[in-house]
Protein backbone atom coordinates (compact mmCIF):
# COMPACT_ATOMS: atom_id res chain seq x y z
CA UNK A 1 0.00 0.00 0.00
CA UNK A 2 1.69 3.40 -1.13
CA UNK A 3 1.88 6.27 1.60
CA UNK A 4 -0.45 9.42 0.87
CA UNK A 5 0.84 12.06 -0.45
CA UNK A 6 0.40 15.19 1.90
CA UNK A 7 1.01 19.24 1.22
CA UNK A 8 3.52 20.72 3.56
CA UNK A 9 3.56 24.68 2.74
CA UNK A 10 7.04 26.22 3.02
CA UNK A 11 7.53 29.75 2.40
CA UNK A 12 9.64 30.62 -0.20
CA UNK A 13 11.06 33.77 1.12
CA UNK A 14 11.06 35.69 4.53
CA UNK A 15 8.60 38.72 2.79
CA UNK A 16 6.03 35.33 2.41
CA UNK A 17 6.43 34.48 6.13
CA UNK A 18 6.40 37.92 7.60
CA UNK A 19 2.93 38.21 5.08
CA UNK A 20 1.41 35.05 6.40
CA UNK A 21 2.21 35.28 10.31
CA UNK A 22 -0.96 37.66 10.74
CA UNK A 23 -3.26 36.40 8.86
CA UNK A 24 -6.74 34.75 10.10
CA UNK A 25 -5.63 36.13 13.58
CA UNK A 26 -3.69 33.65 14.45
CA UNK A 27 -0.56 34.30 16.50
CA UNK A 28 3.22 33.77 15.69
CA UNK A 29 4.82 32.14 18.48
CA UNK A 30 8.34 32.52 18.37
CA UNK A 31 10.87 30.41 20.73
CA UNK A 32 14.99 30.11 20.90
CA UNK A 33 16.20 26.25 21.07
CA UNK A 34 19.65 25.53 22.21
CA UNK A 35 21.78 22.44 20.20
CA UNK A 36 24.74 21.17 20.96
CA UNK A 37 27.57 22.49 18.54
CA UNK A 38 27.77 19.22 16.48
CA UNK A 39 24.03 19.94 15.61
CA UNK A 40 24.39 23.59 14.76
CA UNK A 41 27.28 22.95 12.52
CA UNK A 42 25.19 20.22 10.73
CA UNK A 43 22.33 22.97 10.45
CA UNK A 44 24.48 25.58 9.11
CA UNK A 45 25.66 23.21 6.46
CA UNK A 46 22.61 21.68 5.32
CA UNK A 47 21.05 25.27 5.53
CA UNK A 48 24.05 27.01 3.56
CA UNK A 49 23.92 23.43 0.56
CA UNK A 50 20.00 24.96 0.10
CA UNK A 51 20.79 28.66 0.18
CA UNK A 52 18.54 29.41 3.32
CA UNK A 53 19.53 30.95 6.76
CA UNK A 54 19.90 28.77 9.85
CA UNK A 55 16.56 29.70 11.03
CA UNK A 56 14.56 28.92 8.07
CA UNK A 57 16.41 25.68 7.70
CA UNK A 58 15.00 25.44 11.21
CA UNK A 59 11.52 26.23 10.35
CA UNK A 60 11.70 24.48 7.50
CA UNK A 61 12.24 20.89 9.23
CA UNK A 62 10.23 21.23 12.24
CA UNK A 63 7.19 21.55 9.71
CA UNK A 64 8.52 18.34 7.98
CA UNK A 65 8.79 17.09 10.80
CA UNK A 66 5.59 17.79 12.22
CA UNK A 67 3.45 16.83 9.43
CA UNK A 68 5.09 13.41 9.14
CA UNK A 69 2.87 10.44 10.61
CA UNK A 70 5.49 8.42 10.64
CA UNK A 71 7.54 9.83 12.24
CA UNK A 72 5.59 11.39 14.65
CA UNK A 73 5.04 7.78 15.41
CA UNK A 74 8.81 6.92 15.57
CA UNK A 75 9.08 9.53 17.78
CA UNK A 76 6.52 8.78 20.18
CA UNK A 77 7.23 4.87 20.09
CA UNK A 78 10.74 5.93 21.76
CA UNK A 79 9.84 8.79 23.97
CA UNK A 80 6.18 8.85 24.90
CA UNK A 81 5.96 8.26 28.40
CA UNK A 82 1.88 8.91 29.06
CA UNK A 83 0.03 7.27 26.40
CA UNK A 84 -3.05 9.71 27.05
CA UNK A 85 -1.32 12.50 25.56
CA UNK A 86 -0.14 10.49 22.50
CA UNK A 87 -0.65 12.17 19.12
CA UNK A 88 -2.75 10.51 16.33
CA UNK A 89 -1.97 12.44 13.21
CA UNK A 90 -4.70 11.90 10.56
CA UNK A 91 -4.15 13.09 6.86
CA UNK A 92 -7.33 14.62 6.05
CA UNK A 93 -7.43 16.80 2.30
CA UNK A 94 -3.47 16.17 2.25
CA UNK A 95 -3.25 17.81 4.85
CA UNK A 96 -1.55 16.19 8.52
CA UNK A 97 -4.19 17.11 11.51
CA UNK A 98 -3.79 16.04 15.44
CA UNK A 99 -7.57 16.04 16.21
CA UNK A 100 -10.47 17.38 15.43
CA UNK A 101 -9.68 21.09 16.02
CA UNK A 102 -6.86 20.87 13.58
CA UNK A 103 -9.43 20.50 10.48
CA UNK A 104 -10.87 23.61 10.42
CA UNK A 105 -7.38 25.64 10.74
Amino acid sequence: MGEKKIITKLPYDASQVAKSRSLGGKRCVRFSISTPNEYDNKLSKLATSCGMTKSKMADTLLRLSLDSPSLIDEIQNLLNTNEQYRVRPLIINNRVVYDEEDMYD
